[in-house]
C-alpha cells in the first residue's frame, strides 16, 4: 500500500482546483486594461490578505520570526524571480487565450525537471524522457490551425507566435527556477510570512513603474471597476501558492508542479465557457500535459 501523507495530497488537490479557476480570472481582470495595473492590483489584494494571517500567527507564537534570517535570502531572490514572471503572466493572459496559454504552461516541469536533475534532485530515466516528447506533442496540437503547412504545425516554435505565448513561456520558466528555490526554504520558512515577503516585489516593482509612467489613475480605474473578479482571483491564486509551499514540505517540486497540471482542464473548459474560446485540439494538448506528468511522476 502507498504511503502517501494525506496533508500533503489534500495540499496538491486544493492547488489544482485554486489554479484552474485563477487563470481564466485573471484574464477577465485584464482584458483590455494595463497589466501592470492588472498585476499589481491582483497582487497587492493577495498580499493584503496574507498581512492578517502572518501577524495573527506571529503573535499567537512568540517564536514564529526566529530563525527568518536561513530563509530570507531565498525569499528576496525569488521576490526578483516572481516579480518579472508574474507580470509576464498578466500581460499573457490578458492578450492571449486561456485555453491555448494553459497547456503551454505545461512546458514548467520540463524546465523543473531539467534543475530537478542538474541539482541531482532527480535522474534521468524512460518514463520522463517520454513525458517530455508527450509534452512537445501537446504542443504541436496547440499549433493545429488553418493556413499552416504540416512543417509549421510539427515546429514547436510555431506556437510562439501566438497572442501571449513568450510571456507564458518566461512566466513558465520563472516559475521552475523559483520553485526550487522554494523548496530549500520549505523545511524552515513559515509558509505564510515566506509568501508575503516574495510576492512582496511584484506588487511595490508595479507600483514604481505605474508611478513612473504616470499611469496610477489605471490603476485606479481598475479598482473601481474590477476589484470584485480581483478579490476572488488572488483568493485562488494565492490560496494555491500557499498550498504549493505545503505541499512541497512532503513532495519534490518535479513532482508537485507535474500534478499542478491537472489544473489545466478546469482553465482549457472556463476558457471556452467565459471567453467563447474554440477548444477543440486543445483539449487534447491538455490530455497530453497531462500524460507528461504522469510519466514524470513513474520516472
Amino acid at each position: 500500500m502507498l504511503n502517501i501523507p494525506l496533508t500533503g495530497m489534500l495540499a496538491l488537490a486544493g492547488r489544482v482546483v485554486g489554479l484552474g479557476l485563477e487563470r481564466p480570472l485573471v484574464k477577465a481582470l485584464g482584458l483590455q486594461r494595463n497589466s501592470y495595473a492588472a498585476t499589481t492590483l491582483y497582487f497587492g489584494i493577495g498580499e493584503l490578505l496574507l498581512v492578517p494571517l502572518v501577524l495573527w500567527q506571529a503573535l499567537s507564537h512568540p517564536a514564529y520570526f526566529q530563525g527568518v534570517d536561513s530563509w530570507i535570502v531565498q525569499a528576496a531572490v525569488t521576490a526578483v524571480i516572481y516579480a518579472v514572471s508574474f507580470h509576464a503572466y498578466v500581460w499573457a493572459l490578458s492578450v492571449g487565450e486561456v485555453s491555448f496559454l494553459s497547456p503551454l504552461f505545461g512546458t514548467s516541469f520540463v524546465f523543473l525537471y531539467v534543475l530537478d536533475i542538474s541539482f541531482g534532485e532527480a535522474q534521468f530515466t524512460l518514463a520522463a524522457s517520454l513525458g517530455i516528447l508527450a509534452v512537445t506533442a501537446g504542443v504541436v496540437f496547440l499549433n493545429i490551425a488553418p493556413g499552416l503547412n504540416l512543417a509549421q504545425v510539427l515546429n514547436p516554435l510555431t506556437a510562439l507566435r501566438q497572442p501571449g505565448a513568450w510571456g507564458m513561456l518566461l512566466y513558465a520558466f520563472g516559475l521552475a527556477a523559483g520553485r526550487m528555490v522554494d523548496k530549500s526554504a520549505a523545511d524552515t520558512a513559515p509558509p505564510l510570512a515566506y509568501a508575503l515577503c516574495n510576492n512582496s516585489l511584484s506588487v511595490l516593482g508595479g507600483l514604481a513603474i505605474l508611478a513612473f509612467r504616470g499611469q496610477l489613475s489605471a490603476l485606479t480605474a481598475l479598482v473601481r471597476q474590477r476589484s470584485g473578479v480581483a478579490a476572488i482571483g488572488a483568493v485562488a491564486g494565492m490560496g494555491a501558492y500557499v498550498l504549493l509551499l505545503i505541499a512541497l514540505d512532503y513532495f519534490n517540486p518535479s513532482v508537485v508542479e507535474p500534478v499542478s497540471q491537472l489544473s489545466v482542464l478546469i482553465a482549457v473548459w472556463l476558457g471556452a465557457r467565459m471567453f467563447g474560446e474554440r477548444t477543440g485540439l486543445r483539449w487534447i494538448a491538455a490530455v497530453l500535459v497531462i500524460a507528461g506528468a504522469a510519466l514524470l511522476m513513474l520516472g
